[in-house]
C-alpha cells in the first residue's frame, strides 16, 4: 500500500515534468530571453512538483500503529484522499497568468514549508490510513488537530490555480470532503486508543486555526523547523536556477 501510493505520486510527477519539457520545446523563444512571467510560471510548476514529491515520500516514513480502523469506508476515504491530489497534475493547464501563478507559488511553497515543519514535529507517527501511533500535541498540533491535511489542501489549491477549470475545482472539492472524512475517521481511532485524546480534541480546533499567524511564528521559534523549511525554499530556488540554465541548452 505504502509503496503503491508513493509510486503513483512519482509517476504523476514524472508525467508533468515531461509535459513541461515538451511545452518548452514548442516555445523555445520564451526561454531564450525569459521574462518575469516565464520565471514565475516555472517556479509555480516547481512548487507543485515539490509538493507532490512530498506526498509521495510521506507514506514511506511511519511507525507501526497501536490501533487502526478495520472497516472499509474509513480506509477507502483515506486511500482516495492520498491518490486524488497527484491526479490534478494530469489535468489540462490553463494559459499562463502572472497573478494566478504568483498566488500558486506562495501557496505551493507555503504548503511544502509548513508540511515539512509539521513532519518535524510528527516524525514517524504519520499515517495514511486511519491509525493511531502516538499523540502529538506540540508545534502545529497545538494550533490545529490536523495541520498536515490543511497544508495538503493549500497545495492542491495552488495546483488548481494553474488549471482554472471546472474539473480542477470539482477535484478540489472532492479532495476537501475526503480529507475531512479521513480526519474524522482518524479521530475515532485516536479517541479509542489514547485516553488523553478527548481533552486534546476539546482544546484544539479541528482544521482551521484561530490565529493563522501562529503557524508561521513556529518557523521562528523552532530551530529544527526553521532549518528544514529553509531547505525547502533553497531547494525550490535551486531547481529554478537549474531549469533556467539547463533547459535552453537541452533545446539547443
Amino acid at each position: 500500500m505504502r509503496l503503491s501510493a508513493a509510486l503513483y505520486s512519482f509517476a504523476a510527477l514524472g508525467h508533468d515534468v515531461l509535459a513541461f519539457y515538451h511545452e518548452a520545446e514548442l516555445h523555445p523563444a520564451a526561454w531564450a530571453h525569459a521574462d518575469a512571467g516565464v520565471i514565475v510560471s516555472t517556479l509555480a510548476r516547481i512548487a507543485q512538483w515539490m509538493f507532490v514529491a512530498l506526498l509521495g515520500l510521506l507514506p514511506l516514513i511511519r511507525h507501526r500503529p497501536i490501533a487502526r480502523s478495520e472497516t472499509w469506508l474509513p480506509r477507502l476515504s483515506a486511500l482516495l484522499a492520498v491518490l486524488l491530489p497527484p491526479l490534478a497534475m494530469l489535468l489540462p493547464r490553463a494559459a499562463s497568468n502572472l497573478a494566478c501563478n504568483l498566488i500558486a507559488v506562495v501557496l505551493g511553497l507555503a504548503a511544502s514549508v509548513l508540511a515539512v515543519m509539521t513532519l518535524s514535529f510528527l516524525g514517524r507517527s504519520f499515517s495514511v490510513m486511519p491509525e493511531a501511533r502516538r499523540l502529538v500535541t506540540s508545534g502545529p498540533y497545538g494550533i490545529v488537530r490536523h495541520p498536515l491535511y490543511l497544508f495538503e489542501l493549500l497545495g492542491v489549491i495552488g495546483i488548481v490555480l494553474q488549471l482554472r477549470s471546472v474539473a480542477g475545482v470539482a477535484l478540489l472539492v472532492l479532495i476537501a470532503v475526503l480529507q475531512v472524512a479521513r480526519a474524522r475517521f482518524e479521530e475515532g481511532v485516536l479517541a479509542r486508543a489514547i485516553p488523553d485524546y478527548a481533552a486534546y480534541r476539546a482544546r484544539v480546533p479541528f482544521l482551521l486555526p484561530r490565529d493563522p499567524s501562529r503557524l508561521f511564528a513556529l518557523l521562528h521559534d523552532d530551530p529544527a523547523a526553521r532549518r528544514r523549511s529553509g531547505l525547502v525554499m533553497s531547494s525550490a530556488l535551486g531547481l529554478l536556477a537549474v531549469v533556467m540554465v539547463v533547459l535552453p541548452r537541452l533545446m539547443g
